[in-house]
Parts: structure tokens; C-alpha cells; sequence
């Protein structure tokens, strides 16, 4: 299977995809609609103001629009080593549209690389369930709605941040090694190399499952010197390499003149700047939880945030069912970490979604392509459950890992007799049509009140 030839549509994959395109392109029209004026001000410098002032959805990073309309980087870019790549020609072709014409086009292109990426996370989840686990095309197209159906892998499909670009690739990751599982062949190491360049690219931690999947996909033989070298060294070494050559060629001199700019405000004012750092770190302290420690990777772990409120309220809760309350608030500024449900309807429908994964899990464990699935939901446990990363707002990485409940739907499904597959296949359908009424809903009513 040629790696560049997936990415043609084919006849039966039409309707689905070009339907949800149509839902992509809404959601995304109403997010720009929002602060249209503002949004696309050509304002030389201040866009910082302009955007963190206006959008705030959830805690995801409106970053991107900064940097393609000015060129200032907020982002870590040692854990999204390839994003600032993706971003800087947009920036220079940005640049000269405001100078020429006096409209900032920032939202329109980081909207397009969103749509696309959605596009083509529909179309990989769905062959994922089409082709890898032969199931019908029914059953392929209601499990691959029922995922973009959850609230934070909706979201993502709109909002200007990275998440829906891992999940482009970490579906194809998933597609590619499972066609591959289904066929007996091995990942071969350029694969390797073009998965792990990219996925790892745009967020780090994925590296490990895409290192996962050539383990689970090829066992023993991927402990060659050939594909250690190519399909792993080799994609590392290159993201370090353009790393750091962004860091030194466009981040230090930037920090240079963000110093300046902040000696200049202390000047002026030195008052109100240490007022305002005063507030925000006090809000900080008392809503983002307690880090381990000051270092480099200690600052971003969480070991005290407690983990009971944060299955049932954020990892289980909020990543597929959106709070009424506080909804789509950002944690930084005015969300408290854990937020209940108004409805006692809500607990229910998560309980079902729990109840029916585990029972998912249980029936799929011995499927190896759903084992290298399992051994990536691992990482996400790992990482954010124990260590803490990302744990107070742990909903926006909902779209790194919550592919793992439809598909265990999808073998469970498979399992069962044909008196109990259609009466799953009812409750999958009431499941994701009162998910889709749910979020959107709540997603359309921010929006237009914004």
C-alpha cells in the first residue's frame, strides 16, 4: 500500500465524507463569524491582544493565528517540533496580503489545514472500520459519527490548535499498520520514517505510538539495524534538527525583543504589571493544580489534582459530553478544574459509554491490532492520569485517544449474535444522534453568543 495514494476518496466513502466536510466548513464559518471584524483586523503588532482578548474555547491554544499573523511563537516548540514549519510560509504570505490589502487571512488558513485534517481523520477512522475490521458500511459509517459525535473531538475539528492534525495522522497510523496486521506484511522503515516525521512532528508523545505500532505490526523483525535506523533514529534526529534551527534562527531573537518590551512596561507602569502577574498567578495556583516540581518536565506533571472527579467529570465527562455550565470555558481564566452536570441524564448516558468500552475491552483483547490500540491508551493513562500532564484540562486531548471506545464498540458489535447486534446497533444510533443534537447544539449556542 502506497502511503500517498490513501488520501484519494473513493465512491462509497463520498457521502460520509463530503457530508461531514459540509459540517466542518459550518462550524468553522461560525467560530471566524464570531469575531469576524476582529479576527481579521490587519493590525500591525497587538495580535496577541486581539486574539487571546476574543477566543477562548475550552483552553485550546489560539497560537497558530499569531504566529501566521505576526510571527510571534507561544507554543513549546520542542513538543510540536513540526508545527512551526507547517505554520511560517502561511506567515510570509500572510504578511504580504496585510501589507498589500490590509485583511488578515490567518483564521482562513489555519481553518483550511483544520477541515483538512477533519476530512481526512473521517475518512481514516472510517476505514479503519470499513477495511481493517471488515465491518459493514452501516455499521463503519454510524461508529466513525459516533466518534466525531464526542464533545472534544468535535471541538478540535474547529478551534485553532494541533489536535485534529495528530488524529489526520494518528488514523492513518492506525489504518496503515492495521492493513498491514490483516495482511501479514511489515511496516517497512521509510513508512516508519514518514509516520514518525509527521505524527511525532506535530505533538512528541506520539511518538511512542507510532513506535508501538511498527512493534505491534512487525514484533521481533522491527529490531533491525535497517529500520532502527531509518524508521526511528533517522525522524528523530530530522525533527530535532528543524527544532532547533527554528529555535535559534526565529525564537531567540524573539525573546530578545519580548525582554525589551517587558522592561519597557515595567518602566512605564511598573504597578499595574506587577498587579497583573500577581492575579494570574494567584488564579493559577488556585485552579491549574500543583506541579511536582520547577524543572523542565516536573513543571508540567500533576500528582495532587484528584483522579476521581477527573475520570467522571473531564476524562469520561467532558470528552464526550460538554457541561452546560461554564461551557467551553478555559481553566486559565474562569472555569473551575472540575464542573458537575445539570441533568442526572448526563451521568447516565457516560456510565452506558464506560460500561459498554469495558465490556468492549473485554471481548477485543485478544485482537493484536486492538492490543497496539490498548497499548497506546496505556501512554494516554500514563501520561496524563498518573504523571499529570495536561490533567486540569485533560478533555482537549480527548482526540488522542477516544478512537479506542468506537472500535471496541465496532469487535464487540461484531461478537454478538444478530438479535443483540441490532439491539446495540439502536442503542449506537440513539447514542450518537443525541450526542451530535447535545454538543452541536451547545457548540452552535456558544458560538452565536459570543
Amino acid at each position: 500500500m502506497r502511503i500517498f495514494n490513501i488520501f484519494k476518496v473513493r465512491k462509497e466513502e463520498r457521502w460520509l465524507t463530503l457530508s461531514m466536510l459540509l459540517v466542518f466548513i459550518l462550524f468553522n464559518g461560525l467560530l471566524i463569524a464570531s469575531h469576524y471584524h476582529t479576527y481579521t483586523m490587519g493590525a500591525h503588532g497587538g495580535f496577541w491582544s486581539i486574539f487571546t482578548k476574543h477566543f477562548r474555547m475550552s483552553g485550546y491554544d489560539n497560537w497558530s493565528w499569531i504566529t501566521i499573523s505576526g510571527m510571534r511563537i507561544h507554543f513549546v516548540t520542542n513538543r510540536h517540533p513540526l508545527y512551526l514549519t507547517f505554520l511560517y510560509p502561511l506567515y510570509l504570505l500572510n504578511h504580504w496580503l496585510i501589507e498589500t490589502v490590509g485583511y488578515n487571512f490567518a483564521v482562513y488558513f489555519m481553518a483550511t489545514i483544520i477541515i483538512f485534517s477533519a476530512f481526512y481523520a473521517v475518512l481514516f477512522t472510517y476505514r479503519v472500520f470499513r477495511e481493517v475490521m471488515e465491518m459493514k458500511q452501516k455499521d463503519a459509517t454510524l461508529l466513525t459519527l459516533l466518534l466525531f459525535s464526542f464533545g472534544h473531538v468535535l471541538i478540535p475539528s474547529m478551534v485553532p490548535d494541533h489536535f485534529i492534525v495528530s488524529l489526520m495522522f494518528l488514523s492513518m497510523t492506525l489504518y496503515i499498520a492495521g492493513m498491514k496486521m490483516k495482511k501479514g506484511r511489515l511496516l517497512t522503515a521509510w513508512q516508519s520514517l514518514i509516520l514518525t516525521f509527521f505524527t511525532a512532528g506535530m505533538a512528541t508523545s506520539n511518538g511512542a505510538k507510532i513506535l508501538l505500532a511498527g512493534l505491534f505490526t512487525n514484533g521481533k523483525k522491527i529490531f533491525t539495524a535497517k529500520f532502527i535506523t531509518i524508521g526511528i533514529v533517522l525522524p528523530f534526529l530530522l525533527l530535532l534538527g528543524i527544532q532547533q534551527s527554528q529555535y535559534y534562527l526565529l525564537e531567540v531573537p524573539q525573546q530578545a525583543v519580548i525582554h525589551h518590551i517587558e522592561k519597557e512596561s515595567l518602566k512605564k507602569d511598573p504597578q499595574k504589571v506587577i498587579e497583573h502577574k500577581k492575579q494570574r498567578n494567584e488564579w493559577q495556583r488556585a485552579h491549574l493544580g500543583q506541579p511536582v516540581g520547577n524543572g523542565a518536565i516536573t513543571k508540567w506533571l500533576d500528582v495532587k489534582t484528584p483522579r476521581v472527579p477527573t475520570l467522571v467529570e473531564n476524562f469520561f465527562g467532558e470528552s464526550i459530553q460538554l457541561h452546560q455550565r461554564y461551557l467551553l470555558k478555559d481553566v486559565s481564566w474562569e472555569r473551575p478544574i472540575f464542573v458537575t452536570y445539570n441533568w442526572v441524564l448526563n451521568y447516565m448516558v457516560e456510565a452506558f459509554v464506560v460500561l459498554l468500552f469495558v465490556i468492549g475491552i473485554v471481548v477485543s483483547c485478544r485482537q493484536r491490532f486492538f492490543q497496539m490500540l490498548l497499548a497506546w491508551f496505556a501512554c494516554d493513562i500514563t501520561l496524563h492520569l498518573i504523571l499529570g500532564f495536561g490533567i486540569t484540562e485533560v478533555y482537549i486531548m480527548t482526540a488522542g485517544w477516544a478512537f479506542i471506545i468506537p472500535i471496541a464498540y465496532g469487535f464487540l458489535l461484531k461478537k454478538l449474535s444478530m438479535k443483540w447486534q441490532k439491539s446495540l446497533r439502536v442503542a449506537l444510533i440513539l447514542l450518537t444522534a443525541y450526542l451530535w443534537i447535545y454538543n452541536g447544539g451547545q457548540t452552535v449556542y456558544y458560538l452565536l453568543n459570543q
